[in-house]
C-alpha cells in the first residue's frame, strides 16, 4: 500500500510538473523530469534565473530613466531659448509692423494725388476682369484676365505697361465683339489641352469647328459643355463654321455668355422624362404598348378577312377560308330544309363569325380606360409626395419639390398618351368588325330571299 501510495504521489508530481514547466519556457529545460527531486532542483533553478533576469530588467530601466531624465532636461532648455527668442521675435515684429505703417503713410502723402488714380486703376483693371473671364474672347487670347487680376489685386503702384494693359484690353474686346473667327486653341478637358480649331461669334458663342461641340468659359478656360444641345444648333454651328465671310449664314448667338445655352442643355431630355414617371409610367407604357400591339394586329386580321370576304362574293363556289364563305357553306348543307331552319342555321353561323371578328376588341377598350386612371393615380401618388416636402422642408425652394411634381404630371401624360391611340384603335377595329357583320348579315339575308323566291316559283 506505501509502495503504491509513493507510484501514486510521483505521477502526481510529474505532471505537476508538466504543467508548471510551460508557465516558464523560456528557463525550461529539454529533458523530461524524472524524480520529485529534480523537479525541486530545477524550479530552484528555473527561479533563480527569473530572478536574475528581473534584475537585470531593473537595472536596465534605471539607466534609461537616468537617460530620459537627461533629455528631458536638455528640452526644457530648448524651451527655454525658444522662447526666449519667440519673445525678441515679438518684438522685433511690432516694431516692424510700427515701420510698415509709417512708410505706408508717407508712401500715401509722397503719392498724392496719384494715389487716387491708381486706385481707379486697380478698380477698372476688377471690373475687365469680370468682364473678359466670362467672355469667350479670352479663349483666342489666354492669359488676359490673370494680368488684370495682377493688377487690381496688387498693393503696390502700378507700371505703365500694366496701364496700358488695361486700355488694350478693352480696345481688344470691343473689336473682336464684331468677329466671327476660327483660330487654334486649347480646351481643358479635351485631349490633355492639345490645340483644336476652334470657332467663335464674339463674345457669345464657341464650339469645336470639327465636331460643333459647344463650350463653356469660366475664368477665362474654355471646357465642353456636360451635355451638347440639340442637333439643330449644332447644325446651324457647322453651317457658320463652313460659311464664307462675304455671305450671310444663319447660326447660334447667346446674347448671355452661354447661360441660356447652359439651361438648354440642362433641360431634361424625353427619355429623361419619361424615366420620371417611375414604376406606374412603367406599367401604363407596358398597357399601352399590349393595346397597340392587339390592335393593329387585329386591324390586320380584319383587313385580310374584309379583302377576302369581298373575294368571296364574287364566287358563287363556298370557301371555308374566310367567314362568308362558311356561312354560304352552312346554307348549302340546309338550302333543302324550310325557310326557318335555313335562317337559325345561318344566324347560328353568323353569331360563330361574328364572335371571331370581335376578337380581342374588349381587351383594348379596357386597357383604353385604365391607362388614364394609372396616369391619375400616379397624380394623386406625386401630390403626395410634394406636399410630404413641403411638411418636412418647406415651400422655400421649389426643387424639393419639382421630383413630386414632374412624376404627377408625367404619369398623367403618360397615361392620356396611352388612352388616345388605343381609343383610336378600338373605334377602327369596332368599325371594321361591325362592317363585316353587317355584309355577312346582307349575303346571309339575300341567300333566304333567293331561297324563299325560288320555292314560291315552284
Amino acid at each position: 500500500m506505501i509502495v503504491k501510495m509513493k507510484s501514486l504521489m510521483g505521477a502526481v508530481a510529474l505532471s505537476a510538473a508538466a504543467l508548471i514547466v510551460p508557465a516558464g519556457a523560456a528557463f525550461a529545460q529539454a529533458t523530461p523530469v524524472q524524480s520529485i527531486d529534480e523537479l525541486i532542483a530545477r524550479v530552484g533553478r528555473d527561479s533563480r534565473e527569473a530572478n536574475a533576469e528581473a534584475q537585470r530588467r531593473v537595472q536596465e530601466f534605471t539607466q534609461k530613466k537616468a537617460q530620459q531624465q537627461t533629455l528631458l532636461n536638455r528640452a526644457k532648455g530648448q524651451l527655454r531659448n525658444l522662447r526666449s527668442q519667440e519673445t525678441a521675435n515679438n518684438t522685433k515684429l511690432d516694431a516692424n509692423k510700427a515701420l510698415v505703417l509709417k512708410l505706408d503713410e508717407d508712401l500715401r502723402v509722397a503719392q498724392g494725388s496719384f494715389g487716387e488714380l491708381f486706385g481707379a486703376a486697380r478698380q477698372a483693371a476688377g471690373e475687365i476682369k469680370a468682364v473678359v473671364d466670362v467672355s469667350f474672347i479670352s479663349g483666342q487670347y489666354p492669359g488676359r484676365g490673370e494680368e488684370l487680376g495682377n493688377v487690381s489685386n496688387s498693393s503696390k503702384l502700378p507700371e505703365v505697361s500694366e496701364l496700358e494693359n488695361i486700355y488694350k484690353t478693352i480696345l481688344q474686346e470691343a473689336a473682336a465683339q464684331g468677329q466671327v473667327v476660327t483660330y487654334t486653341g486649347s480646351i481643358a478637358d479635351v485631349d490633355d489641352g492639345a490645340p483644336v480649331e476652334i470657332t467663335r461669334v464674339g463674345p457669345f458663342s464657341s464650339w469645336v469647328t470639327k465636331s460643333a461641340s459647344f463650350l463653356k468659359i469660366e475664368d477665362g478656360e474654355l471646357g465642353l459643355l456636360s451635355r451638347q444641345p440639340s442637333g439643330r444648333l449644332r447644325g446651324l454651328a457647322r453651317n457658320v463654321s463652313s460659311g464664307s465671310p462675304d455671305k450671310v449664314t444663319k447660326g447660334p448667338v447667346d446674347p448671355t455668355r452661354g447661360v441660356l445655352l447652359g439651361l438648354v442643355v440642362r433641360t431634361p431630355t424625353l427619355a429623361e422624362r419619361y424615366h420620371a414617371g417611375g414604376n406606374i409610367g412603367y406599367a401604363v407604357s407596358t398597357m399601352a404598348a399590349i393595346g397597340i400591339f392587339i390592335g393593329v394586329w387585329r386591324l390586320f386580321i380584319l383587313f385580310t378577312t374584309s379583302m377576302a370576304v369581298r373575294a368571296q362574293m364574287r364566287r358563287k363556289k363556298a370557301g371555308k377560308g374566310n367567314p362568308l364563305g362558311r356561312i354560304m357553306a352552312a346554307y348549302e348543307s340546309s338550302k333543302d330544309k324550310d325557310i326557318e331552319t335555313i335562317e337559325l342555321k345561318l344566324d347560328d353561323a353568323i353569331l360563330k363569325e361574328s364572335g371571331k371578328l370581335e376578337y380581342g376588341l374588349s381587351l383594348i377598350k379596357v386597357l383604353a380606360a385604365v391607362s388614364p386612371l394609372m396616369g391619375l393615380l400616379g397624380t394623386v401618388i406625386g401630390m403626395i409626395q410634394t406636399f410630404q416636402a413641403i411638411t418636412l422642408f418647406g415651400a422655400g425652394d421649389p426643387q424639393l419639390m419639382a421630383d413630386g411634381i414632374s412624376f404627377a404630371l408625367v404619369t398623367t401624360v403618360l397615361g392620356l398618351l396611352s388612352a388616345i391611340p388605343l381609343l383610336l384603335l378600338h373605334s377602327f377595329t369596332s368599325s371594321a368588325s361591325r362592317s363585316l357583320q353587317q355584309v355577312l348579315e346582307e349575303q346571309a339575308a339575300g341567300l333566304i330571299a333567293a331561297n324563299a323566291e325560288a320555292r314560291a316559283s315552284k
